[in-house]
């Protein structure tokens, strides 16, 4: 195991890598205010069992990467509907800028490609990561996310609220602990989640630092994009989406819609899954990661640069 800070597109960013060093390096890109501790380790250790160098990282907002101070001139709720009507919004970063984050980590850990896997707004990162530098990743594993489309079903309001909205005083871990396992119950689908493993994550999060702020200029970032429907028609690389059935925040047809506009990518429902990792499903995800990624073996990739 190997971590780090590197410098990044003007800014930092925390890393942690497991396997061998010379293993196909596989990043691991993770979603909306989530730090990198929420790769459940049963799916990361796995993967490094099989021979990749698994990477995963902090996005800039979170955990012990570099927290974006711009003044923020619009809510959660005032982007929604500047997005409805058509109006542009206003963010301190978009997607494209985190693109621009993992561009500069593959950089600065010297690595020319990288299987990539993404969950949610990671998953968003990653669809555009392959659609915009197709030259450095060797294939897409996307996981409950869309094509950001203005015309996919809305979330469940409950499942929105915790995300945009949360009522919570949070002053101590336990708080923090208490309110993560709500939240997460709100995104659950059927399948029973592992409050122990999520209870774990979210003390691992508190010990390593929050930050509310980050939440909100995420949001934005993912408003602020718009619709990637255009860039996953270039992605080239061997594909797979998976989703959750039951996933109540990304509807399946987000799911359906970014299998549809990547060519050849293979679309995978996992009945019951909602907007999380249930233990019941992690080994069958590690299983369909690693099928993708020997799918690349096949391909040749473009030239880098």
């Amino acid at each position: 195991m190997q971590s780090g800070t590197v410098a990044s597109n003007g800014i930092e960013l925390f890393y942690e890598s497991r396997g061998p060093e010379n293993g196909e390096p596989m990043v691991f890109v993770m979603g909306l205010s989530a730090q990198m501790v929420f790769w459940p380790d049963t799916l990361l250790d796995a993967l490094a069992a099989k021979g990749y160098r698994v990477i995963r990282f902090d996005n800039r907002d979170v955990g012990k990467s570099t927290q974006i101070r711009k003044p923020i001139k619009q809510g959660p709720v005032s982007a929604i509907l500047r997005r409805i009507i058509g109006l542009p919004v206003e963010s301190p970063y978009t997607l494209h800028d985190m693109v621009a984050d993992t561009v500069g980590l593959l950089d600065a850990l010297n690595i020319e490609r990288a299987h990539f896997v993404g969950a949610s707004m990671g998953g968003m990162i990653s669809q555009l990561m392959a659609g915009t530098h197709p030259e450095r990743v060797l294939s897409l594993t996307s996981i409950m996310s869309s094509n950001n489309s203005s015309l996919l079903p809305p979330p469940k309001p409950s499942a929105l609220r915790v995300l945009i909205a949360p009522r919570v005083k949070v002053e101590t871990e336990e708080q923090f602990v208490t309110f993560g396992l709500e939240m997460m119950s709100k995104l659950a689908g059927t399948l029973p989640q592992g409050k122990e493993e999520l209870a774990a994550m979210y003390r691992a999060a508190w010990a390593r630092g929050i930050n509310p702020r980050g939440i909100r200029n995420q949001f934005l970032a993912i408003t602020a994009t718009g619709s990637l429907s255009k860039t996953l028609k270039q992605i080239q690389c061997p594909t797979t989406v998976i989703h959750g059935g039951a996933d109540p925040l990304i509807r399946p047809a987000g799911g359906k819609a970014s299998a549809r506009a990547i060519r050849g990518a293979k679309l995978v429902i996992i009945p019951g899954m909602g907007h999380d990792f249930p233990p019941s499903v992690i080994d069958r995800i590690g299983e369909l990661i690693a099928e993708t990624a020997g799918r690349a073996n096949s391909v040749v990739p473009p030239a880098v640069g």
